[in-house]
């Protein structure tokens, strides 16, 4: 197919900038796995089980509010000072901690974005959506945003919560929306996802696999209409969204007795490369677009297993996907948030090209989008 490149008339939404921050603590895949190995919860069996995986995840090292694995026992937040870290805290301690540093967090990602976009006047935000799945309480984390930045009271609100992996893409076409409807309009978006604050020591393998993976952060996004200068901008062009059939029970979150469960089936990666590749071509097609038009690729790097498969399901080399697996490496999987670490590795790095996304989640379902730098 041939470009169309130059003749299309696009949307001038774009997304105008991107701040992330994490927690102060982090530890490294190794002193994880070495933890894990450490607590009587595992038999042997299941340690082997741990080994394989945590040495597979393509994970270097990850973010937590949860400073209590590194600490003394007697500076313990979460847990108590034994040596088996038991009992295990109740969903109400994880979610005060929840409650605190997510106002930190937010509010320090979104304050990156604002210092770095000196021209945007805060009293022109007329928008705040906010997007976690791993915790909550009312008032949220979006009244505490509105005071501590100084945006006008009347800002208008709204929370995208419980939607997983996937969520920063309704946010960001509900952005689009948006702003299509009103130009004038400029829409905050910031993705607060602490999934740490759920590791359970459960011999599940579900369970086992998660704790492997998840990991905690923030990320603040301005959307707006783009105007000249000499930044560059994401144009927003496309969306679409697709649920994996027969998939439902693959991916869940739910609310147990002492934290939120995840189920994440050992087939996700398999669900994925089973059907990314038709998924992102009919994109393509209603764009108006061909596979060889795409110049960059972002992946939600949901674990190393899912970015594999999904470059081989595309005909790509995982080179091509070299974002994603840096984010992975160096954060591992945010939940929500992690999407736009990858688009904010895009933003500084590249000058040009045609941008391909997609996050999966909770459903199956999988959120695909188009991108232009411009």
């Amino acid at each position: 197919m041939a470009s169309t490149h130059s003749s299309r008339t696009r949307s001038d939404v774009a997304l105008l900038g991107v701040a992330t921050a994490v927690p102060e603590t982090s530890y490294t895949q190794q002193f994880a796995l070495d933890f894990l190995l450490s607590l009587p919860a595992f038999d042997e069996s299941q340690k082997r089980f741990l080994s394989r995986i945590y040495r597979n995840t393509g994970i270097e090292k990850r973010h937590s509010v949860v400073r209590d694995y590194a600490a003394e026992p007697g500076a313990r937040e979460l847990y108590p000072p034994g040596e088996d870290f038991r009992p295990e805290p109740g969903l109400a301690a994880r979610n005060r901690i929840f409650i605190r540093e997510a106002a930190r967090l937010s509010e320090l990602a979104a304050s990156r974005l604002l210092d770095s976009l000196p021209d945007i006047d805060r009293s022109s935000i007329t928008h705040l959506i906010t997007v976690s799945c791993t915790g909550f309480s009312a008032p949220g984390f979006d009244l505490h945003l509105v005071n501590a930045l100084g945006l006008a009271p009347g800002t208008h609100r709204l929370h995208i919560g419980f939607m997983g992996c996937f969520a920063g893409f309704p946010a960001l076409k509900t952005a689009n929306d948006i702003c299509r409807g009103n130009p004038q309009a400029r829409v905050l978006i910031v993705a607060v996802e602490l999934c740490t604050l759920h590791f359970q020591q459960r011999p599940d393998p579900d369970f086992m696999v998660a704790n492997s993976l998840f990991a905690d952060g923030a990320a603040a996004i301005l959307v707006g209409r783009s105007t000249p200068g000499p930044a560059r901008r994401l144009v927003l062009e496309q969306f679409a969204s697709t649920v994996i059939p027969e998939s439902v029970g693959d991916m869940a979150w739910e609310i147990g007795p002492l934290a939120f469960d995840m189920k994440l089936s050992r087939y996700v990666p398999r669900l994925v490369a089973g059907n990314i590749s038709a998924i992102l071509q009919d994109l393509l097609q209603q764009a108006g677009y061909g596979r060889e038009d795409v110049d960059i690729w972002a992946i939600h790097p949901g674990g190393r297993a899912i970015l594999d498969r999904s470059a081989e399901s595309l005909g790509i080399e995982t080179s091509a996907l070299h974002h994603s697996y840096e984010v992975l490496r160096d954060y591992g999987n945010m939940s929500s948030v992690t999407i736009f670490f990858v688009l904010k590795l895009i933003l500084e790095r590249e000058s040009s090209g045609l941008v391909c996304a997609a996050a999966f989640g909770p459903g199956l379902t999988v959120e695909t989008g188009l991108l232009r730098i411009a």
